[in-house]
């Protein structure tokens, strides 16, 4: 089978960039709500994402376009065990790495830090 090679033209490319920051906009505003019924996968052979760990991926999720004082990369070391650990994590809820940790730490502080100040 001969390989196809398939691009966007730029048009494509901010309409589905814009259309992307809205939703990110929607779930961090608690705004965004799944079409009851619908389904999200990763892959092919990947198991649907549920909505709750849908949300997460885009919840918190910083926007480049926005000069946000709370946007953040944190740069951090570990060890490859824990980078194996955290992958494996994000694999079995169906997120990424980055919406695995923002969910790790939003849910220590809240266990641990209830009166620091909330993000």
């Amino acid at each position: 089978m001969k390989d196809v090679h398939l691009s966007r033209s730029a048009h494509e490319q901010q309409h589905i960039k814009l259309w992307s920051d809205r939703l990110s906009q929607m779930a961090e505003e608690g705004k965004l709500e799944p079409i009851k019924g619908s389904q999200a996968y990763r892959g092919e052979q990947a198991a649907a994402i549920s909505d709750e760990d849908l949300l997460a991926v885009f919840q918190g999720r910083p926007r480049e376009d926005e000069h946000q004082t709370t946007k953040k990369t944190w740069r951090i070391r570990t060890t490859q065990e824990l980078d194996d650990w955290a992958a494996a994590g994000a694999r079995e809820e169906h997120i990424n790495t980055s919406a695995l940790v923002r969910k790790a730490v939003a849910e220590y502080l809240e266990h641990h830090h209830r009166t620091a100040l909330s993000a």
